[in-house]
């Protein structure tokens, strides 16, 4: 991963009952190698999603769409019946960081 910009800490907690870290990494946009002119950004969850690439137009674009991605994961994480906690013990909701996700299942659009 390029050098980690921002990282986020939870708890997860498995349907069976198992706790386990999660972090939430995401690197230092940069011009893409494979896209130009635009530009990547890395975003891991770990454990539930090894490292990937998103792109954008613009240094900000991709930053802003690779946390968005991340707290989607997250969600689609607690959708599937994990939880997520903060160390507090405190339930994670996705919603406070303001992206609007999408839908969980059987909520009206």
């Amino acid at each position: 991963m390029a050098e980690v910009v921002a990282e986020y800490e939870l708890v997860g907690c498995r349907s069976s009952g198992e706790a386990f870290p999660v972090r939430v990494l995401l690197g230092r946009p940069a011009p893409s190698v494979k896209t130009s002119p635009a530009w990547q950004c890395s975003v891991t969850v770990e454990p539930l999603w090894s490292e990937f690439t998103i792109y954008g137009e613009g240094s900000f674009q991709a930053l802003c769409l690779a946390a968005k991605h991340a707290v989607q994961m997250l969600e689609t994480f607690m959708v599937q019946g994990g939880v997520l906690k903060y160390a507090d013990g405190e339930l994670f909701d996705a919603e406070v960081f303001g992206f609007q996700l999408l839908p969980r299942e059987g909520s009206a659009l």
